[in-house]
């Protein structure tokens, strides 16, 4: 339980930077504020990695897990991801109290 809270406050803390970057890259540019996806991250941290990826889920997995289901969360922005995900980690990992 506490693996899932410590995880849970490093994706907000995670979901906060990516939010900050955001931010700081529309006010840098001068365009709109967008939010930045999951697979723009990945490809500028570890471009190899991504594009090994979707030959190995649909070959060792299924294609159908690829398209819709994974290129989608490379697609959704990733502070939503983040926070989304940290928020729910906090939740189930909360200590329970018997009634």
């Amino acid at each position: 339980m506490r693996t899932c809270r410590v995880l849970g406050v490093l994706l907000l803390i995670g979901a906060a930077l990516v939010l900050g970057a955001d931010v700081t890259a529309a006010l840098r540019d001068g365009a709109g504020f967008r939010l930045s996806a999951l697979g723009e991250w990945w490809f500028a941290l570890h471009p190899d990695s991504l594009q090994l990826l979707q030959p190995a889920v649909e070959r060792h997995l299924s294609p159908a897990l690829w398209d819709p289901g994974i290129q989608t969360l490379l697609e959704w922005p990733l502070a939503v991801e983040a926070l989304v995900l940290g928020a729910l980690l906090l939740l189930f990992g909360r200590p329970w109290r018997r009634l």
